[in-house]
């Protein structure tokens, strides 16, 4: 039989617990010195080597780290036992922010199963992540608990780019961002541009949470939307048509269209249907922003303003 070691001495070494107790208020910039960061997951196991340059990235960074037990696996526990977790380590005194290990699968499961009454003892918990993530920092902006902030998980910590870092580091901070060129692609732009706060993620999860009506507004906001191959253009079609039909898009201020990972006719397929989703949208879209499954991820914080110029030149504000 295999032995467990490597996982528990991973888990040991990777657990590092600060002994301060902290008030919560994600209003707030999360600066790393003396900062604990609770890793957490309600999705798929993370590789045990991205946990170590994960972790170690954090702690590079100046961070301390707390890492949940269910984090190493070996196996994925049930929707409710992560659940708890995720409730346990969001009300530990000892954390500022929340960053999930992975995406993959599961968040949908557990997000019905949260205790947002109780979440609401700490309503301004920064909480980072994206992918599968995508259903939880949805909701939260949906029942109005939490600071959601998309960006990349822990399993993406050696795969950044040193922009991406920077970027990273940068607006968990509140520092000021550099601006992002975007490309223009369907609908007026007012003259003074666009102006509003962001939200969005995986498309695919950003439809499946729509159908579990915990869906937040969009009005007034800029919604981003990124997507992996693993779902055909027919799936792309299906999720567009989907939220578009079930009125997310109402009101929004500006839709951003992000990474897409299809390659060769695939590719050429979900650029026409992109194109063709933007055309019947009522406002103006953009495409080009680097986020999603790439290693020039940037995050999002869906508490931090931006605006679009009618040139394509996108700045968060600070």
């Amino acid at each position: 039989m295999k032995s467990q070691f490597p996982i528990q001495a991973l888990f040991a070494a990777a657990l590092c617990v600060s002994s301060a107790s902290v008030a919560a208020d994600g209003a707030k910039p999360v600066a790393p010195q003396g900062k604990t960061v609770g890793v957490v997951s309600i999705s798929s196991i993370i590789p045990a080597d991205q946990l170590v340059s994960g972790t170690n990235f954090l702690v590079r960074a100046g961070y301390r780290v707390k890492v949940a037990p269910n984090v190493p696996g070996p196996k994925v526990i049930s929707a409710a036992e992560r659940a708890r977790l995720l409730e346990k380590f969001w009300l530990d005194p000892e954390i500022d922010l929340l960053v999930f290990s992975r995406g993959g699968q599961g968040a949908a499961d557990v997000v019905p199963l949260l205790d947002w009454d109780s979440l609401r003892k700490r309503p301004d918990m920064p909480v980072v992540g994206f992918s599968d993530v995508t259903v939880l920092l949805n909701a939260m902006l949906a029942k109005g608990v939490g600071h959601p902030l998309s960006g990349p998980t822990l399993s993406y910590a050696d795969r950044l780019t040193s922009a991406a870092r920077d970027w990273f580091f940068s607006a968990l901070s509140g520092e000021e961002l550099p601006p992002v060129n975007v490309e223009p692609l369907c609908g007026a732009i007012p003259e003074r541009g666009v102006r509003g706060f962001p939200v969005g993620g995986h498309l695919e999860r950003l439809y499946r949470l729509s159908r579990m009506g915990l869906m937040p507004s969009t009005a007034g906001r800029i919604v981003f939307i990124e997507c992996t191959a693993k779902y055909p253009p027919q799936k792309v079609r299906q999720c567009f048509d989907g939220l578009l039909d079930g009125g997310f898009l109402n009101g929004a201020a500006a839709v951003v269209f992000c990474n897409f990972q299809h390659k060769g006719d695939d590719r050429a397929a979900v650029e026409a249907i992109v194109r063709e989703f933007a055309a019947r949208l009522e406002c103006p879209s953009f495409k080009g922003f680097p986020y999603g499954h790439v290693p020039q991820i940037r995050l999002i914080d869906f508490r931090r303003e931006l605006a679009i110029s009618p040139s394509g030149t996108l700045r968060f504000f600070k």
